[in-house]
């Protein structure tokens, strides 16, 4: 007799039916009971145990069957189940559950089937069952059917689901997988979790501001559904089945705000609580997953990309650009690349400040960028140089390029300025100018100095000129490096002159090379590239070091003690400088009066502040410092009395055409009574008449320097000069105006 209730095969177990409390059994009991009675105690027992147990004959039909399996199939008492078998219960789906298939081979083999894990379903809901056949035998050990027990392990393998879900998000995480791939095994790791449950994510980009959304196929089946998920809500307002269950979890971000969401949807019922806290823990392990991937994707920006303009910068150059120089190669292609420079840009920062040099470089970046074509980059590799790389096209480089220098050079307002910047471009071809990126950015770069050399705001293109002159600087380059190695560097000196007693006050020590080839050379010829190569750094230190010597040498051979000038270039400041010249001032002996440190008004601007710092060490040791080259700076006069100066020394620009110019004749008589006013001495540069020395001497300057009164010359000469407490002209009398 067939039960009317719903029936599954024993293998798709999904719920425990309440059972009553068992009996009590004492030994006493047993020990009195006959085997008839222990028999139905056995069965009591087995009946009120949760598995399912169960024993059938060869021909399948059930001769026994707990209280589990009855319930479960739907019976209300054992006697209905006996004798009937799965086909009789389950019909086509035993077939499908391969139970009498699995009986049937422990049967016919005598071999137990002992844990074999099943997952069974009932309609939509998921179960796993451990089952063990073993065979029944008679007294004889005859096979005369089959013994089973199943276990739910549903629970069980649910936690073992979630522990792996969990390791392989964590295992994709210290991978550090592509976003892509990580979310793609995210989705699958949650689907996994339980049957019916089909999961999608959506990531908004953080550089595009657009939402990515990396779906599973799970919810194909869903036309449109992935494009319209937002939040969670009523399922069939999103298309879905209306007693589907919908969730969503944030993806939460470190810096507070969300990366995206998680959205599930769960089929025909509630999800439990594990699952619910699992998916949110999930999410909480993308959003670290993302943050991790975005600092590295950040970090690896940061490498290749200037902060300020947010454009490639060198290293990008240098790993890009033999690229597309192969590939232009491969098909035959010309690639001109632009070495862009701003003119005068160091003045507009210097004067303005670098906030206002930042703003000017970012809009030139924009601008570059916007002027350019579709294949076509831009790249920021120094301060205020750009290359920029040109693909063939119709309209050809030249146009491109002066496209761009027109866009540079359009007036701009940042802040409380108008600006007017122009550029100075040099471009050069390859394969024409070079094979490599060193070789074609290095023409570039030569054609766009030759562009300044023509007058700024042009463009120049690269010459065979231009690469001997390229191949002569490096040669020069590398002269300079031994020249550093071998001290090949010597000091001359020029006099500085008291206007009115016409004597010696001090020297100035400039620098010159004793090249073993060319001879003695200016510091024209080197100065430049030892300030571009950074060797500057350590002439600089042999040039104090001589220089504190030389006059500690005259102070002991008993000459009149004069004040040594020294030259410090911008490098030199910025490093430790005044640990330097307390440590020549000790090795030499010489006393800190008798030096002098020349300093630059663009030098001391860049930053005040340290500048300030600098200065005061070194005037608290005893040394003076000087201004050199007032007047062709950009600070205003008010600064003078900021900086701990003890003398100034105007350009010899301003002299040049004195005493015959009137405003020249004005200006440089102001700048005397100014510096005199604040007791910082003067020393006027580029002395040449008798004229301009008289002039100097009437408008109250107290020293002079030039090839009036004398040239740079050896140390021999100056000792000569204080041996013989030398007077030199210091013009006629002449009215300052």
């Amino acid at each position: 007799m067939r039960s009317k209730g719903p029936k599954t095969p024993v293998q798709n177990r999904m719920s425990r039916t309440k059972r009553g409390a068992a009996p009590s059994v004492s030994p006493a009991t047993t020990e009195n009971t006959n085997p008839s009675d222990r028999h139905v105690l056995l069965e009591a027992m087995i009946d009120h145990v949760p598995d399912f147990i169960y024993a059938k004959d060869l021909e399948g039909r059930f001769l026994f069957a707990n209280r589990a399996i009855v319930t479960e199939n739907g019976f209300d008492s054992v006697e209905e189940l006996i004798g009937l078998t799965d086909y009789d219960i389950h019909g086509e789906a035993a077939r499908r559950a391969g139970i009498p298939d699995t009986e049937a081979r422990v049967m016919r083999t005598g071999e137990p089937d002992l844990g074999y894990e099943e997952r069974a379903m009932r309609g939509d809901i998921d179960r796993w069952l451990m089952m063990s056949r073993v065979p029944l035998r008679d007294k004889s050990g005859r096979i005369i059917g089959v013994v089973g027990a199943s276990r739910d392990i549903t629970q069980k393998k649910a936690s073992e689901r979630l522990l792996q879900a969990q390791a392989r998000i964590l295992e994709m995480i210290v991978a550090a997988a592509r976003i892509e791939d990580f979310l793609e095994e995210f989705v699958k790791a949650i689907e996994n979790l339980a049957t019916g449950l089909a999961c999608a994510v959506r990531v908004f980009d953080a550089a595009a501001g657009e939402p990515s959304v990396y779906a599973s196929p799970a919810l194909a089946q869903h036309a449109g559904l992935t494009a319209r998920i937002s939040t969670v809500g009523d399922p069939g307002t999103l298309g879905c089945p209306a007693d589907n269950t919908a969730l969503s979890f944030d993806i939460p971000a470190s810096e507070g705000s969300a990366h995206g969401f998680v959205w599930c949807m769960l089929a025909g019922r509630q999800p439990d609580a594990a699952l619910v806290e699992f998916i949110g823990a999930a999410a909480r392990m993308a959003g670290l997953a993302i943050d991790r991937k975005r600092a590295a994707e950040h970090i690896a920006f940061l490498a290749d990309h200037d902060m300020l303009t947010r454009l490639p910068n060198r290293r990008f150059l240098d790993t890009r650009l033999p690229e597309i120089l192969a590939a232009a190669a491969k098909a035959k292609r010309k690639v001109g690349i632009g070495f862009l420079d701003l003119d005068n840009f160091k003045q507009i920062n210097d004067t303005l400040g670098h906030s206002v040099g930042d703003a000017l470089l970012s809009k030139t970046a924009e601008r570059i960028a916007h002027s350019l074509g579709r294949h076509d980059l831009v790249l920021r590799v120094g301060g205020d140089e750009f290359v920029i790389i040109l693909e063939r096209r119709k309209d050809g480089f030249e146009s491109r390029l002066q496209r761009i220098r027109a866009a540079v050079s359009q007036p701009l307002r940042i802040g409380n300025y108008d600006i007017k910047v122009t550029c100075s471009i040099g471009m050069a071809f390859f394969p024409e100018h070079g094979e490599s990126t060193a070789e074609i950015v290095a023409a570039a770069d030569l054609a766009m100095y030759e562009a300044k050399r023509n007058g700024r705001d042009g463009i120049a293109t690269f010459t065979p000129r231009m690469a001997e002159d390229l191949r002569k600087k490096f040669t020069r380059i590398e002269e300079l490096r031994k020249a550093v190695e071998r001290d090949e560097f010597v000091l001359h000196f020029q006099p500085q002159v008291d206007l009115l007693s016409g004597r010696i006050s001090g020297v100035e020590a400039l620098v010159r090379w004793q090249h073993p080839v060319e001879g003695l050379l200016g510091p024209s010829e080197f100065i430049g590239l030892a300030e571009e190569t950074g060797l500057i750094v350590e002439l600089g230190e042999t040039i104090l070091q001589k220089a504190c010597r030389q006059a500690q040498a005259w102070v002991a051979a008993g000459l009149s003690p004069v004040k040594m000038a020294v030259n410090i270039s911008p490098r030199q400041f910025q490093g430790g400088l005044v640990e330097q010249i307390r440590s020549v001032l000790r090795e030499t002996g010489l006393s800190p009066s008798l030096l002098e440190i020349e300093i630059t008004e663009t030098l001391i601007i860049q930053d005040v502040e340290t500048s300030v710092r600098i200065m005061r060490a070194i005037k608290q040791m005893g040394v003076s410092l000087a201004l050199d080259d007032f007047g062709m700076g950009y600070s205003c006069l008010g600064m003078l009395k900021t900086f701990p100066l003890s003398c100034m020394k105007i350009d010899r620009s301003f002299l040049t055409h004195l005493p015959e110019k009137t405003k020249d004749s004005a200006i440089v008589s102001i700048m005397i009574q100014l510096a005199g006013s604040l007791g910082i001495d003067v020393i006027a540069e580029g002395v040449e008449t008798a004229e301009q020395a008289a002039f100097l001497r009437a408008a109250g300057c107290p020293y002079g320097q030039g090839y009036y009164f004398s040239r740079a010359v050896e140390a021999e000469a100056i000792g000569d000069m204080l041996g013989k407490m030398t007077t030199f002209p210091t013009g006629s009398s002449i009215d300052p105006q």
